[in-house]
């Protein structure tokens, strides 16, 4: 006999309703927590990967923190964040490769300029919406909200080491490669150089963590190994 029968007959007691919403939400927060440490732990490694086009997808999900903002019921910011890791490129080149399909030449330059790239700066791809649109305009030196970033040891790189601009690619293309777009979010390249004699650790230090926070609220989004 189900659950739900049981509840209409009248055969659960409130102790017994008190007890299943009890064992519900023990289950429920069992499994949120294993969902959370599965996002979190990743492999920041440069080693090569032997990926095919298909395993993007699940590569894609390991990178990409999903967060938001609220201001009262609304949601001030709600964002979806992928850091482009080495192992997220390597998963890119592939997927990239087998979509338009690149020659062997092509492929191994699409593969240095991703290198060059993962070394230069920590690079993100942020999907993001807000209930009041005024309220994302990450890229404006006016825009109320601050996003730095931070290592596991809590130094924390300045705030001109990023650079947020708005990223303008075919839908098509943002729909095959970063699917967490909407029809009323913007996309953002977020770009951090780490200055000189910083000492500022990184992915060395085991995790990195963005924030986004201001007078609307705060979102942290941590990559952790």
């Amino acid at each position: 006999m189900s659950l739900v029968t049981l509840f209409r007959r009248g055969v659960m007691t409130v102790s017994g309703r008190s007890a299943l919403l009890v064992t519900l939400s023990f289950i429920s927060a069992a499994v949120a927590a294993c969902q959370s440490d599965k996002a979190a732990r990743v492999d920041f490694s440069d080693t090569p990967r032997n990926y095919v086009a298909a395993d993007y997808n699940d590569i894609y999900e390991r990178w990409t923190r999903h967060e938001f903002a609220l201001r009262d019921v609304e949601k001030a910011l709600e964002v979806w964040v992928t850091y482009k890791s080495w192992d997220f490129r390597e998963a890119f080149i592939e997927r990239y490769a087998t979509t338009y399909s690149l020659s062997d030449a092509d492929r191994a330059k699409l593969r240095a300029g991703q290198m060059n790239a993962f070394h230069e700066a920590y690079e993100f791809h942020m999907v993001a919406q807000s209930a009041n649109y005024k309220w994302n305009d990450l890229e404006k030196s006016s825009s109320p909200w601050v996003v730095t970033l931070l290592d596991a040891l809590g130094h924390e790189l300045p705030r001109e080491a990023v650079t947020v601009r708005i990223e303008k690619v075919p839908d098509a293309f943002e729909r095959e490669f970063f699917p967490a777009k909407t029809p009323f979010s913007t996309t953002y390249s977020v770009r951090f150089v780490v200055p000189a004699n910083s000492d500022f650790a990184g992915i060395k230090s085991g995790a990195i963590t963005l924030r986004i926070a201001g007078p609307l609220g705060r979102v942290e989004l941590t990559w952790r190994s």
